[in-house]
């Protein structure tokens, strides 16, 4: 998990994202500290800069020499799970080996927590630098949005904390399993930087600067992005966006889905005027966006 790093200079550490998962990550690594034997190594860490371009995943992967790349079985990163709330336990990037459906389902049946699993390919959080390099990784994501996403008023009031002991429940699980397991899990993603031969027990692309101020319905199957929901006074919610349409079209080019979406704002810099077509109400329509910084 990683604590937010905007521009410069300017560090926002929110209650949610990702503060949440840091709490999660430090309990779990103090409980198994003291009860767990694994026959496999577990290592805890934080990585910063995410939003930057997932600078202390990337270093790490690249740099960290004790257990090297090659190494290592999975990646469970533990992002923005504060306000779990009644929803489910969302899995992003299960696409990435096999057996994650099948580790998922045995936590949903042992600890009684429903997760559901996107087989989308994100961009999405410091799991990516894992990937790149062929390496199973899965981000755990709550459900739901919030108009506070990434903004100071993202507090601690607000924290779902018994949603935080049901996420920590379910990684433990997880880690636990992980750490028992003898082979490796074949890797099923798309890695940019070739594939990681994990053996038996015993080039970085464009990063994206601007921003609409949405959250992306992660769940959503259809083709588009469709809008879990909208920060107050953002782009998106100036220009009269809000949760449910359905983006379609990015400056004229189709959307068809997530990773359409993150590559053409990848195009684009804060201060730039963009036009998107949205579905919304059942009816088509183009509003323009002054994009920000993200």
């Amino acid at each position: 998990p990683g604590a937010k790093k905007g521009n410069e200079g300017k560090i926002h550490n929110g209650a949610d994202d990702n503060a949440s998962g840091i709490a999660v990550m430090l309990e779990l690594a103090k409980t198994l500290g003291k009860t767990s034997k694994p026959a496999r190594t577990i290592i805890f860490v934080a990585f910063t800069a995410e939003e930057s371009g997932l600078v202390g995943s990337r270093y790490f992967v690249a740099n960290y020499k004790k257990y090297t790349i090659e190494k290592i079985l999975a990646n469970l990163n533990i992002d923005t799970v504060g306000r779990l709330f009644a929803n489910k336990l969302m899995v992003l990037n299960s696409n990435t080996a096999r057996e994650w459906k099948f580790i998922f389902m045995g936590t949903d049946f042992t600890t009684g927590i429903a997760s559901e699993l996107i087989t989308q390919d994100l961009d999405a959080s410091d799991q990516m630098a894992f990937i790149e390099k062929g390496v199973p990784g899965v981000q755990l994501f709550y459900t739901g949005v919030d108009s506070d996403y990434h903004v100071p008023e993202d507090d601690t009031e607000k924290i779902d904390a018994a949603g935080l002991v049901k996420v920590a429940t379910v990684s433990r699980e997880v880690l636990e399993y992980l750490a028992e397991r003898v082979e490796p899990m074949p890797f099923t993603g798309k890695a940019r930087s070739g594939k990681s031969q994990m053996p038996p027990m015993g080039k970085k692309s464009g990063e994206r600067k601007a921003a609409t101020g949405t959250m992306p319905d992660f769940a959503y199957s259809g083709e588009g992005v469709k809008i879990a929901g909208v920060s107050d006074d953002s782009p998106a919610a100036k220009a009269g966006i809000k949760k449910g349409d359905v983006v379609t079209a990015f400056n004229g080019k189709p959307v068809k889905n997530l990773k359409d979406y993150s590559n053409y704002l990848k195009e684009h810099q804060p201060g730039d005027t963009v036009t998107f077509t949205i579905e919304s109400d059942g009816k088509k329509k183009d509003v323009e966006l002054v994009l920000t910084e993200r």
